[in-house]
């Protein structure tokens, strides 16, 4: 059972592979095996990180479209064809629709939502040649749940879990699965201001599980994607948030003995 967890030699490029999540999958494929190549924008902090853990790592920002096709080449010429893709590199502005500024929602569907589809077009013919190609795209569980003053996040996730289940189709006949995680309440740098505004007291009440998840309980799913252990799963959403988009009423209403006014 262990071997089908095993992505030995596989050929993986991760974008924002730097920071948070996408560091915590990176480091999962390389310590099963993968020979992992690691986006970030290229600042000194995403090429430390690099560099400390041994990895190569790719430059581009993918608020510009034009950066997309010469970082799937550079991948490409690293690693000499491609395995796995995952789709990881996001952004997330919060304002209610009222208080949108235009440039901002252009930035954000750009980097959320359609670089990971330009990224996936350039590199698609390496994911057929591989003959066991995978792309896992990172969502949000607000891909399917709103979140106040979060509308731009929101769609932009929504596409993309579409976009993974219409590829799926697509890509099928090819052998390449197409799959996305959908995160929760996670801890990572980009997250933790937020947090702890909300208090992390609150969290422990609505997650059932009682606690914010951590990058490594991200990774470990990725894993199980990018492995023979999901060699069936396609088309799929893996939802990881302790269940916390299955509790989404905040209140309680007292215990079996009470009886709501009618």
């Amino acid at each position: 059972m262990n071997e089908r967890f095993d992505i030995t030699g596989r050929r993986a490029l991760v974008t924002g592979g730097c920071r948070g999540i996408g560091a915590a999958i990176a480091l999962a494929f390389r310590d099963r095996g993968a020979d992992v190549v690691v986006h970030g924008r290229g600042d000194g902090r995403a090429r430390d990180f690099a560099a400390a853990h041994g990895f190569r790592f790719l430059a581009a920002d993918l608020a510009d479209l034009d950066q997309v096709a010469p970082l799937a080449a550079a991948a490409l010429a690293e690693l000499g064809g491609l395995d796995i893709l995952v789709n990881n590199a996001g952004m997330e502005v919060n304002a209610t629709v009222g208080h949108l500024d235009p440039r901002a929602v252009h930035t954000q569907l750009t980097v959320d939502l359609e670089a990971p589809i330009l990224l996936t077009h350039h590199l698609v013919d390496a994911l057929k040649a591989s003959g066991h190609g995978c792309v896992i795209n990172v969502s949000s569980i607000h891909g399917t749940v709103p979140a106040y003053a979060n509308a731009v996040y929101c769609a932009a996730k929504g596409g993309l879990e579409l976009f993974t289940r219409t590829l799926a189709v697509e890509l099928g006949p090819a052998g390449v699965r197409v799959n996305s995680l959908a995160p929760g309440a996670v801890e990572t740098d980009m997250n933790r201001e937020i947090l702890d505004e909300i208090d992390r007291h609150n969290f422990a009440e609505w997650i059932p599980l009682g606690r914010v998840g951590t990058v490594d309980e991200i990774a470990d799913p990725a894993v199980f994607l990018a492995s023979e252990a999901a060699r069936y799963v396609t088309g799929a959403t893996l939802t990881v948030d302790g269940g916390y988009s299955q509790h989404l009423v905040r209140y309680r209403m007292g215990g079996p003995e009470q009886e709501a006014e009618r």
